[in-house]
């Protein structure tokens, strides 16, 4: 007998799990989240607080000394014995003329001679003058490498001096040229410069803008000369340790970096980056400004320098500190403070608005963002209106038309999770960070957190 079928049973679809279903959504939940943070922007954030910003400031000044150059009495070969830069007392050799040329080559065989090694600490004085050639060389100054050939000849020829000095007297005898070959010694003690460059007689009172111009400056290197001729300069003395540093100054340098009050300054030789504190003094000559230092020391180290670079430590500026990176600018509309008003029985600032909207004139309070407030104008978001529209002037009928624009820099504020534009006012900047006032208006402040790269984020911008 066939078995019966069973009628009365029903197949129903099977419905997915309430677990799979939720698997799916947080499934979708991760992938999309991962695609949001690896396709946003990165973002670093800076967060601000007090510093302070030493303007250092580089000047080309010019060295005065009490110089006088002295002049040879004599025609014929030249050669030097003291090392320039050294201070020679009354009655030192400082050089010799060979009127036959005789004498001359005896005492140049002699300088080469084995007999005559270099001592120690000549060798030291020359070690230290490559150093400081190394040191301080650049390219745009090429003349600088005949200085130091003539630096380190005259290093040698004092090395040798004694021997040869002692031996002078021989050596003159065999030639037979006691009349002929003169020793010239120095007649004032002081430090020895082997170059002039017109300036030697450069006083306050003859200084002009023409003698800071290094295009038109000069110098002649007198120990570069073989022969030398009646008349003409043989070298120069430097006779007293007190010398000046002249610097050209506007009213602005003044006024920027608070010169007015200041009787000493602190300056770097930038050559050597020796650093020392010199009375200052703010000299007028008709239009022309200079700043003079007065120094009694240092004069022989810098004694064959003119023009005398330093870095002067003018002011220190105090506010909240922040990278220059995170500046940026931002226009905006310009409307004077007087058009700005409060909406209704609000205590919100705003301004009423006259523009036309659907072919009608409409008049209405617009509470605009206002980010700065300067010289009487109110600095607002350029969303809040529209070019064309007229402000109107609280129970008057004057009106404004908007249109002008001015820019203000600023910083992107971060503190909420997405940027909001807040303007600074920079007081001091050097390459990498600036000092902006603390407290102002509308503007940021310590532990607020703002962009690092303002350039690379707009506003309203989320970022967390």
């Amino acid at each position: 007998m066939a078995a019966k079928h069973n009628n009365n049973v029903v197949k129903f679809r099977k419905k997915p799990k309430a677990a799979a279903i939720i698997f799916i959504i947080v499934l979708i939940y991760i992938i999309s989240f991962a695609w949001l943070y690896s396709t946003k922007k990165k973002v670093q954030t800076y967060v601000v607080n007090t510093g302070s910003l030493t303007a250092n400031t580089v000047f080309s000044g010019i060295a005065v000394r009490q110089e006088s150059v002295i002049n040879s009495s004599y025609n014929g070969n030249v050669n030097y014995y003291l090392r320039e830069g050294t201070k020679a007392k009354v009655g030192d050799t400082i050089y010799t003329v060979d009127e036959t040329g005789r004498v001359a080559q005896l005492i140049s065989d002699a300088a080469n001679s084995d007999t005559n090694s270099l001592s120690e600490e000549n060798l030291k004085i020359i070690k230290s003058t490559l150093n400081s050639f190394k040191t301080s060389y650049t390219g745009d100054n090429f003349s600088t490498v005949y200085d130091l050939k003539a630096d380190l000849n005259s290093t040698v020829l004092q090395s040798i001096n004694e021997n040869i000095m002692a031996n002078l007297d021989s050596i003159i005898s065999s030639t037979g040229s006691q009349n002929l070959f003169q020793t010239i010694r120095t007649e004032q003690s002081g430090v020895v410069v082997y170059s002039i460059d017109g300036y030697e007689t450069l006083t306050e009172s003859s200084l002009s803008p023409d003698s800071f111009n290094k295009g038109k400056y000069n110098k002649t290197n007198l120990k570069s000369q073989d022969i030398i001729v009646s008349g003409n300069p043989a070298y120069k003395i430097i006779t007293n340790e007190n010398w000046s540093i002249y610097i050209q100054l506007t009213q602005s340098d003044i006024d920027k970096y608070d010169l007015t009050n200041k009787n000493s300054l602190q300056i770097r030789f930038v050559k050597d980056d020796i650093v020392t504190t010199a009375p200052f003094t703010i000299v007028r000559n008709g239009d022309n400004i200079w700043g003079r230092f007065t120094l009694d020391k240092y004069m022989i180290r810098y004694a064959s320098d003119r023009f005398i670079d330093i870095e002067i430590q003018a002011s220190t500026s105090t506010g909240l500190k922040i990278p220059l990176s995170s500046i940026v600018e931002k226009d905006f509309y310009t409307i004077p403070k007087s058009y700005m008003t409060t909406g209704g029985n609000t205590s919100t600032y705003g301004f009423l608005c006259e523009h036309y909207e659907n072919n009608e004139l409409v008049t209405e309070f617009i509470a605009a963002d206002i980010y700065a407030v300067k010289d009487d104008m109110c600095y607002v978001d350029m969303t809040s209106f529209g070019a064309g529209d007229t402000i109107l002037l609280t129970n008057s009928t004057e009106r404004y038309p908007i249109g002008t624009k001015a820019s203000l820099k600023g910083v992107y504020c971060a503190n909420t999770g997405y940027t909001i534009f807040k303007p600074v006012e920079v007081i001091e900047q050097n390459s990498e960070y600036c000092i902006v006032r603390k407290g102002t208006s509308y503007g940021i402040a310590v532990y607020d957190h703002i962009i690092l790269e303002g350039s690379n984020i707009g506003e309203n911008e989320m970022i967390y």
